[in-house]
């Protein structure tokens, strides 16, 4: 028998983070493309200026999925491997302790910070050539930070989801 637990929903919170982060993403390529073409390092500055609405998106469906996790498995929940163990169903027999957090968290939060240090090397070394060296790594690091938290916020909404209480239809 299922239980459901009054939760909130936490979808479109998550889709309006995984729609920034993959816009960050994608001009974090635009701009670096502009980079090896001889073009305005302005494209890269707007990658910086993106993030802030991305972050704050997630932060966002990070509290929100925090609140959740902490009502699944009624225990103290602050981080991300954390909230996946509490929100995963197939873990709801296993003691907390013992539960298992997905493998892609820290290959995630080590591109994140990976693309960080690139940034701030980039900047730092403006009108150098080795400029375009740290853009072409901040985005790559770019794009498997933005996969990986994308797949993640995915699947902690789905997992989540499955405990929420079942809504009525309307007709």
């Amino acid at each position: 028998m299922d239980t459901y637990i009054d939760l909130r929903d936490v979808r479109l919170t998550g889709y309006v983070s995984m729609g920034l982060i993959a816009l960050v993403a994608a001009e974090s390529v635009w701009g670096t493309v502009n980079d090896w073409q001889g073009g305005s390092s302005s494209w890269s500055f707007l990658a910086i200026v993106l993030i802030a609405p991305a972050a704050v998106a997630f932060l966002l469906w990070f509290r929100f999925a925090t609140h959740n996790a902490e009502a699944i498995a009624l225990h103290g929940v602050r981080m991300m491997s954390q909230v996946w163990k509490a929100s995963d169903p197939a873990q709801r027999e296993v003691p907390f302790e013992q539960r298992v957090a997905s493998p892609l968290i820290k290959p995630w939060q080590y591109a994140f910070l990976a693309m960080v240090a690139c940034d701030v090397l980039e900047s730092l070394l403006l009108d150098t050539p080795a400029y375009v060296v740290f853009s072409t790594l901040s985005t790559l690091c770019a794009i498997v930070a933005a996969g990986l938290a994308c797949f993640l916020i995915f699947r902690v909404s789905l997992m989540q989801q499955r405990f929420a209480a079942p809504q009525r239809k309307y007709r």
